[in-house]
């Protein structure tokens, strides 16, 4: 996959470093703080020090106090309250610290999460009568219940109490509820709205039974990590105060379970929460029920927490298997059946997928080809399906725009879901399609890795550390990810069966230890000596008391060599000045065809006298670079600006520092044939007191004449670029990977594109870095040799020749040293 790496902009220099000074931080720790939008010192002391002084008295939250009066006018009566939840780990977590609340209350207390497949989501009129026909006089629904007017009416109807906790959306009708508790509803002027359900449900937990439901921390953080919820405010305390309490939990079923999956010996984080302890609790309500989850985590026998913890991790394992098995079929069928080139939507079915896991297994669709995916179930003529979408798509109004083919729908921007008649499925397909053409664009369609800044210092220990003080990450306060540019690689090896790739890779002195996770397709890509930039964040690891650091790195970029060297050559062979003058009225010693002329430099660097040698080709480069080596001779410096050393090799010196090169070298050599005719004469014609020295010859031209063909292209170079554009769809490319795509130096890459474009042969859109190309069908054909850039490039290449051969004629009176 292709990502585009979009840094995030500075916003303010300025307060950037008077955060790193104030709080001794790293620049590139400070900058990202400032990214995530603490704009004052005040602020930035409580994002690094959050404590659970910052949360919010719960009684500021409306409808709370009408709540709290409620529930204790019916434990007073000893009246049966049912907690009405939700079956994903927010409603489970939600329902299991309101029933311990209400159990240390006295209350008579019971509770219902609905069956995923059987009920959906949601309050539904059939249990609210078996809650009513059991004896419930009160239920309090947590994680859902703002949107179910009807069910709400019924519930009063029959003659019950209801108190709505919930946490989502509300909608322009409120259910006529006794009580709702919802910081989104319209005036409610809490101070963060942002919590989970299970965030509100806390509130409740607190206002309830005060401080002394700070216990129940561990569950809460559980719950908000794996609702995905923003990690800042109200929440980022909850977490990380939570995360804190989970590792000597005195939760014996949270606890069973921590122990289960064997976390039991580390400090538990977001990741830990969200990929293994989260979806054990999901599994069980994806498959089967979710009560066990609660009966879990209320639980105060132990034998009866391990039981139900091993019982979710065989659930779990069922889980993966099965969605291993939807997601390789599911991958088969985009492979074989869907034409990404037309469908930006993609829409699968099958009659042998589990409605609990599709879900997953579109979000790992959409990873993959970076494009909404929905997968649909079906059975009994009959389809449930799942939807997952990218940035900027929302999927809810693509498939409102299909409603018309579909039984009922709900959802939101990047998450949805359907019934369909699976009759219907072909008809919805193209419509939904037939949406995302009007939405989508490639630009959309290409991933996005959102960089903090470029790490310009030494990424170490220290610097980890910090970072690990912007802890938890998670949803609105993502890990963060860093660019490290110029890395020059020493060992590439694979590990883990093969799957993984670690790189060692050096710059600044400091040695990287690079981890690309299942990307062993990168392996034959990255060789000893390959410049490198990475996009990544840092972990460190602890094996046997010693912490070590790791890049962990999403994206790799394999730099292109000699981009610099070829940009200044055609800037040169542009500007190119017919300037064919003979030598005889220079002053220089003419060693011009010499034999052995790097013995000639290295007797130059070894006397007092300071020596810039000038060199323009790549070959003559590495070739006094090498002898230089082998000589163990290191007193110079390789440059292509004016540096501060005795000895220097100039490659590609600009013209513009002629007189700064006059003053500062007694010897001035020019190794093979100069690119820039200007540039040669006016140093021969200085009066400065620097003495020239000649040293090319004609086997030195077809060096150039190499450069110069890497530069201007042949008909073959335009043919190779026009056929690897495909015609009539994208073709998506990074501007810095271009050279890769056609196998062509970028500078020669864009001048194709450019003369290609010009003459109406392709259309180039682009967009920050990315370009999409499109092969257009012409009619007639088409002469490029008339473009005014490909002419003067053949200009410039001809009046180079004739140069080249004035200055190597040898009609003029020899010099020697």
């Amino acid at each position: 996959m292709i990502y585009n790496w979009v840094s995030k902009k500075i916003k303010d220099d300025k307060l950037v470093q008077e955060i790193a000074i104030k709080f001794n931080l790293k620049t590139y720790v400070a900058q990202t703080i400032v990214n995530r939008g603490y704009d004052d010192l005040e602020k930035v002391y409580e994002y690094l020090n959050p404590t659970l002084n910052a949360l919010n008295n719960p009684y500021l939250l409306e409808g709370i106090e009408k709540a709290v009066s409620i529930i204790k006018y019916h434990v007073g009566l000893n009246n049966k309250i049912t907690i009405y939840g939700d079956y994903d780990v927010d409603g489970i977590t939600s329902t299991s610290i309101l029933y311990m609340t209400l159990k240390r209350l006295g209350a008579n207390v019971d509770f219902y999460i609905p069956d995923r497949l059987l009920e959906g989501y949601g309050i539904n009129m059939d249990a609210v009568k078996t809650l009513c026909d059991s004896g419930t006089k009160l239920i309090i629904t947590v994680d859902c219940g703002i949107a179910s007017l009807k069910e709400v009416q019924y519930a009063r109807n029959l003659g019950l109490d209801i108190i709505v906790t919930d946490h989502h959306q509300v909608p322009d009708v409120l259910p006529e509820a006794n009580c709702i508790v919802n910081p989104h509803i319209k005036d409610c002027t809490y101070p963060y709205i942002e919590l989970a359900g299970v965030g509100v449900t806390f509130k409740l937990c607190l206002a309830l039974l005060g401080d002394e439901a700070l216990e129940f921390l561990d569950i809460v953080a559980l719950g908000t990590v794996a609702d995905i919820v923003p990690l800042t405010g109200e929440n980022r305390v909850i977490v990380k105060e939570g995360l804190k309490m989970m590792r000597h939990t005195k939760n014996k079923g949270l606890r069973a379970l921590i122990n289960s999956v064997g976390l039991n010996e580390k400090d538990i984080d977001t990741y830990h929460v969200g990929f293994i302890l989260a979806p054990r609790l999901n599994a069980a309500g994806r498959l089967e029920s979710a009560v066990l989850c609660v009966n879990l985590l209320v639980t105060d026998n132990p034998v009866e927490a391990d039981r139900i913890a091993a019982y979710l991790n065989s659930e779990n394992a069922k889980r993966q298997e099965i969605e291993k098995k939807i997601l390789e079929e599911a991958i088969m069928k985009v492979e074989n059946d869907v034409d990404l080139e037309k469908e930006k939507v993609i829409v699968l079915y099958s009659e042998n997928w589990h409605p609990g896991v599709i879900g997953i297994v579109s979000s790992r669709i959409t990873e993959s080809y970076h494009r909404p995916s929905i997968l649909i179930s079906l059975s009994d003529g009959f389809g449930k399906g799942s939807g997952r979408s990218i940035k900027g798509f929302n999927i809810y109004e693509a498939i409102k725009y299909a409603g018309d083919c579909l039984i009922n729908f709900g959802g939101h921007e990047m998450a949805a879901g359907l019934t369909i008649d699976s009759s219907k499925i072909d008809d919805f397909k193209l419509k939904i399609n037939e949406y995302a053409k009007t939405k989508l664009t490639s630009f959309d369609m290409m991933p996005i890795i959102e960089v903090e800044t470029s790490i310009d210092d030494v990424l170490d220990l220290e610097g980890a550390n910090q970072i690990s003080l912007l802890e938890p990450f998670g949803s609105g306060n993502p890990m963060p990810m860093y660019v490290i540019k110029n890395l020059v690689a020493k060992q590439i090896f694979l590990f883990g069966d093969n799957k993984h790739v670690r790189i060692m890779a050096e710059k600044n002195d400091a040695m990287y230890n690079i981890v690309l996770f299942n990307r062993a397709c990168e392996f034959d890509k990255i060789s000893a000596g390959a410049v490198l930039d990475i996009a990544g964040f840092a972990k460190i690891n602890e094996w046997n008391g010693e912490k070590k650091l790791e890049i962990i790195a999403k994206d790799v970029l394999v730099k292109e060599k000699n981009v610099l060297f070829f940009r200044n050559l055609y800037n040169t062979l542009i500007g190119f000045n017919d300037d064919f003058r003979g030598l005889e009225s220079y002053n220089f010693i003419d060693a011009r065809n010499i034999d052995d002329k790097r013995s000639y430099v290295l007797k130059l660097f070894k006397n007092d006298d300071s020596t810039a040698v000038i060199i323009n080709t790549r070959y003559h480069i590495k070739e006094i670079i090498n002898y230089l080596n082998a000589c163990n001779y290191y007193n110079f410096k390789l440059s292509n600006k004016i540096v501060d050393a005795k000895n220097a090799v100039l490659w590609c010196v600009n013209a513009d520092e002629i007189m700064q090169l006059l003053s500062k070298y007694k010897n001035i050599v020019f190794y093979d044939i100069p690119f820039d005719s200007k540039m040669f004469y006016n140093i021969l014609a200085n009066n400065r007191g620097s003495v020239v020295h000649l040293l090319f010859g004609k086997k030195d031209l077809k060096s150039s004449l190499n450069d110069i063909c890497n530069i201007v292209p042949r008909r073959s170079d335009f043919a190779k670029v026009f056929l690897s554009i495909k015609e009539n769809s994208d073709t998506l490319l990074l501007r810095d990977q271009i050279y890769d795509y056609f196998n062509l130096n970028s500078i020669k890459s864009m001048i194709c594109l450019k003369i290609l474009k010009d003459n109406g042969l392709i259309n180039i859109e682009e967009s920050d870095n990315i370009f999409v190309l499109r092969r257009n069908s012409v009619d007639s054909k088409v002469d490029i040799k008339d473009h005014q850039l490909l002419k003067k490039l053949y200009m410039a290449e001809k009046s180079f020749i004739k140069f080249a051969f004035q200055i190597l004629k040898k009609n003029v009176k020899e010099e020697t040293a």
